[in-house]
């Protein structure tokens, strides 16, 4: 399905069946950082009563009641990672998992560690000098220096308050979309974003 930012009108192909049984979740436009709130067609299609398709804010209840349905999101969280914050039945599941069909990493193409490829395992990735989930040996990168946060095919850059700052192409930024093979800059080190197709 494809999902319209309301506040830019970027639009995203997103994946229905992230939402499992849940009602509807929200999620973050990559471009102008609004909320995006997802509805499930298959769910609002089958239990909401003939006639209130249209349903604003009152229609929730009657989506939520079902109480048999609730057994089955947390056994499947169990299993699968945990963290973030909950703002809705399982729904850090749907920001968690990454795209089945894709592969991200992280290539160093400058720097001292010219050459290395790290890949990018979590939707919520920290790069920095040290304690990172990502480390870069530079004495000019802060120990948690910037995120990368995986959004469908493309992933937000955030500086997370570093010394020397982040860089895009000649630019300090706070935080940026990156596409497949945009590059940005930490300390002495240039890094490429790479998102590659998984057959």
């Amino acid at each position: 399905m494809m999902i319209v930012c309301p506040s830019c009108q970027a639009k995203y192909k997103f994946d229905e069946e992230k939402l499992g049984e849940r009602p509807r979740a929200k999620t973050r436009c990559a471009k102008c950082g609004g909320t995006i709130e997802i509805e499930n067609p298959l769910l609002a299609a089958m239990t909401l009563p003939p006639g209130t398709m249209a349903g604003p804010a009152p229609q929730v209840p009657t989506v939520e009641a079902p109480a048999p349905k609730l057994p089955g999101p947390p056994a499947k969280k169990q299993g699968g990672e945990q963290g973030g914050t909950v703002t809705g039945r399982g729904l850090e599941k749907s920001i968690v998992d990454l795209p089945k069909d894709k592969r991200f990493s992280l290539a160093v193409i400058q720097g001292p560690a010219t050459g290395h490829i790290h890949p990018v395992l979590k939707a919520r990735t920290i790069i920095g000098r040290s304690g990172a989930d990502i480390n870069i040996d530079d004495a000019e990168a802060s120990r948690q220096h910037a995120s990368l946060e995986i959004l469908g095919d493309h992933a937000i850059l955030r500086d997370l308050g570093s010394t020397n700052g982040t860089y895009v192409e000649a630019d300090r930024i706070e935080q940026q979309v990156l596409n497949n093979q945009m590059e940005f800059r930490i300390g002495s080190h240039i890094l490429m974003f790479i998102v590659t197709d998984v057959d």
